[in-house]
């Protein structure tokens, strides 16, 4: 039975395989693991007949460490896609200040299809929500044509996103270099807008200060004042004695903190559905709080690839302390 299930599963490994190369070319990455793999079930089936028949040669350490070892890592890889699939598990959140979409590869005429997945679903979640901002993340490869920012809102534009509700970000070249960037871009127009939202607040201030002094003056009251900061009296003669004080003009941060109070920002990151649970991870380990979660979908038929795919490479970014 054990040799029979090694057999089978090395052939649909070589099957799989050649649907990769036929599909995207032999240059997909880590397409190498499923011929790894094929020759690898077929070894053990080798080794698992020949024990059946030779078992007295064979010293009992050696299968039962290579079972050991066979067991655990298909327990390790069962848990890692427990991760990868939970993680797509979520409805889209509402109300987003940021959202960080991830980049994926560009070609020289076009781009992926990957990435093409994800742009839809930013353009799909911008319509909806067009007061949360797009951080379009993803810089330059060696055999990329331009940045994947800039491709990325090239699409987005043609396609009826307005330019004033995305931010570019042009230099990260992996998933931890996004999220640190896009950070980075966040807190930047973060400051933009709250020095907007002050100087707007301090002409109005003026303003409304400046139409007083003039409603005194033409009520008789007082001369224009100059200064922002004193008490002064106004008397009539039929009057007592009043005292008014004039507003003082606040200090930039109490300005900052009553304008724009520094809650938490509300930020979401866009992938691909297998690539979530880690992006998020990621994110969080960079500083990012109130995370969520926004997924594409994938591929269908490298969707398979890339789950394998991500369990390496969650366990290199684990090692690594990105998570």
């Amino acid at each position: 039975m054990l040799i029979a299930v090694l057999s089978v599963i090395g052939v649909l490994s070589l099957v799989y395989f050649g649907v990769i190369v036929v599909y995207s070319g032999i240059e997909t990455s880590m397409a190498w693991f499923w011929p790894a793999l094929g020759i690898l079930c077929f070894l053990l089936a080798k080794g698992a007949s020949y024990y059946q028949h030779h078992r007295k040669k064979v010293p009992l350490r050696l299968p039962v460490t290579i079972a050991t070892l066979c067991i655990t890592g298909l327990v390790v890889f069962v848990i890692l896609q427990v991760l990868i699939f939970g993680g797509m598990i979520r409805t889209d959140p509402e109300h987003l200040d940021y959202l960080i979409v991830l980049g994926a590869k560009v070609r020289e005429d076009d781009i992926s299809a990957s990435l093409k997945r994800r742009l839809d679903k930013a353009i799909f979640y911008a319509q909806e929500h067009p007061e949360t901002m797009l951080v379009l993340s993803g810089g330059r490869g060696a055999d990329e044509p331009t940045t994947e920012a800039m491709a990325m809102a090239e699409y987005l534009r043609y396609n009826g996103v307005a330019p004033e509700q995305m931010l570019l970000e042009n230099y990260s070249t992996n998933t931890k270099e996004n999220m640190l960037c896009s950070k980075t871009v966040i807190e930047y127009q973060r400051e933009k807008e709250k020095e907007a939202k002050r100087a707007a607040e301090r002409q109005r201030r003026i303003r409304r200060m400046r139409l007083g002094q003039f409603i005194l003056k033409l009520e008789g009251h007082a001369p224009m004042l100059r200064s922002t900061s004193q008490t002064v009296d106004f008397r009539r003669p039929e009057v007592p004695v009043r005292h008014v004080e004039l507003p003082v003009e606040e200090t930039p941060a109490m300005l900052i903190q009553e304008i724009l109070p520094d809650k938490p920002l509300d930020i979401g990151v866009l992938t691909s559905n297998f690539h979530l649970f880690r992006a998020m991870k990621i994110g969080e380990k960079c500083g990012l709080r109130a995370l969520h979660g926004v997924s594409a979908s994938a591929d269908p038929v490298l969707f398979i690839h890339m789950c394998v795919r991500e369990s390496f490479a969650i366990l290199k970014d684990r090692f690594m302390g990105n998570m």
